[in-house]
């Protein structure tokens, strides 16, 4: 039997809070995850309306009462009378002011009762007018309690010196992992971050690994802002290799390609290379996934620049993986090389496959685009390049050869005499530009003779063999010589 698919991060971190809200074991949901993240959220929220807001008038009329009692009675009725259940109901609708007078007479322990049960919204209001010791105090019983899911709430709400004194209170960092994937608040996670230095957010990292919360970690990475995702995906670059080799094997094995992919694109090129080179990542089939994926999560314009760090077997094995994938993954190659002008990339891991797959890639649709057609030639930047973009244009369609003719000859012939010069040593590249070149627009012709023309003698013999070769009768006028079949 199949094992079903690994849900993404967001759809589990909502799974486990949607579980936690109705008290159920996260397995009992896990199917729910089709819906996606978003659905679930609002299924989440939709049930915490309606929870919280029961007989919402009876617990404001409690409310408004206990306005006319000591803040000590009030602290006392409701640890000691109400218990932790309704006096989570009433402090919703209590001054958040208040409830930070009657908090001076509650005990951590109460505080970290109510949380699990109290209305999200108001987690958010009257948390930060508690007392930063109290905070802390009830959050390190949450973290006894390893209710992880009421600690990222809980977090969320904390105010900038409670967040420091929790951050600094907690000496697990497995903890602050699972705490932060189920925060809400991308800012306050970004917060957390800040507080954290790089020392242990690298211990944290470690920690990850040995726990089996890479996956935990990643999210983290994912959902901060740009200049922290650099910070922290240098450090996860900067692990050992047991680290990221085991980070290799969690997302192969929990489809996390995307996060990686990601963090990845934000890296410093040292640390960069060094992952894109792991022993782990030769293998066809994963890597055949790594790609399929970015395909899916439309993160080709992020994966592609990252085989400019490969050594060459790895670009070998990735070019031969991902045209394997079929042709609507070569031509969003394609596109992406287009898009993020990441030509020079593309030819460079083209240049590492066979005959085979160079004719399926001049058959591919987007090739036929001018556009593209127009800027793959104008990315020839040697003769390794020159011969790779030009077996795969005398492979195409005329009109794609048209277009690349064209593309040549449009700045007065200066990109065509650059060719030629990176083609002269190669007969079988020059032929091949002959045979692009024999599809040139009308409109070029007489500039692309006067360009072949004013060759010196010793290329222009090569030309005239490579024409006879070629049958091309342009080349054979340029040269004033009849072209043979």
């Amino acid at each position: 039997m199949t094992a079903p698919e690994p849900l993404p991060l967001e759809t589990r971190a909502e799974v486990g809070k949607l579980a936690r809200l109705l008290d159920s074991p996260e397995a009992e949901l896990t199917a729910l995850g089709a819906t996606g993240s978003e659905e679930l959220r609002r299924l989440r929220r939709t049930i915490e309306r309606q929870v919280f807001d029961n007989r919402h008038e009876r617990f404001r009329r409690l409310a408004r009462l206990a306005r006319f009692l000591p803040a000590r009675t009030v602290a006392r009725i409701a640890m000691e009378g109400l218990g932790p259940l309704l006096a989570a109901r009433v402090v919703a609708r209590m001054d958040p002011y208040r409830v930070r007078g009657i908090a001076r007479h509650i005990t951590p322990s109460f505080v970290a009762d109510i949380a699990p049960i109290i209305d999200p919204e108001s987690v958010r209001v009257i948390v930060p007018h508690l007392r930063t010791e109290l905070v802390r105090d009830a959050a390190l019983l949450l973290v006894e309690r390893a209710d992880f899911v009421t600690m990222g709430r809980f977090a969320d709400a904390l105010s900038p010196q409670a967040l420091r004194a929790v951050v600094g209170a907690i000496d697990d960092d497995a903890t602050l992992l699972r705490t932060a994937f189920y925060l809400e608040n991308r800012e306050q996670l970004a917060r957390i971050v800040h507080n954290i230095d790089n020392a242990r957010i690298a211990r944290i990292m470690r920690s990850g690994a040995q726990a089996e919360l890479l996956p935990e970690a990643l999210f983290v990475v994912d959902h901060v802002t740009d200049e922290l995702k650099a910070r922290l995906a240098d450090l996860m670059g900067s692990q050992d290799e047991t680290v990221l080799d085991a980070l290799v094997t969690v997302a192969r094995r929990q489809n996390l390609w995307g996060p990686i992919l990601r963090a990845l694109a934000h890296m410093h090129p040292r640390h960069m290379r060094k992952i894109v080179n792991l022993p782990s990542l030769r293998d066809e089939a994963l890597l055949g996934e790594l790609v399929q994926a970015a395909f899916e999560q439309g993160l080709m314009a992020v994966a592609l620049p990252l085989a400019r760090q490969m050594r060459r077997e790895h670009k070998r094995i990735v070019a031969t993986a991902a045209l394997r994938q079929g042709e609507e993954v070569a031509e969003a190659a394609l596109e992406a090389a287009q898009v993020a002008g990441e030509w020079a990339t593309l030819l460079d891991l083209v240049q590492y496959v066979g005959d085979a797959e160079r004719d399926q890639i001049a058959g591919l649709g987007v090739l036929q685009r001018p556009d593209v057609a127009e800027a793959l030639i104008a990315e020839v930047r040697g003769p390794i390049t020159a011969e790779t973009a030009l077996s795969i244009l005398a492979r195409a369609p005329e009109a794609t050869q048209r277009s690349a003719a064209g593309a040549m000859l449009s700045d007065g012939g200066t990109l065509l005499d650059l060719l030629l010069d990176h083609c002269m040593d190669s007969p079988d590249t020059l032929e091949h530009l002959l045979v692009v070149l024999a599809h040139t627009p009308e409109a070029h012709r007489s500039q692309a003779m006067r360009v072949l023309a004013r060759r010196e003698a010793t290329e222009r013999e090569r030309l005239a063999a490579a024409a006879d070769a070629s049958g091309s009768q342009l080349v054979a006028e340029a040269l004033g010589a009849p072209a043979t079949n």
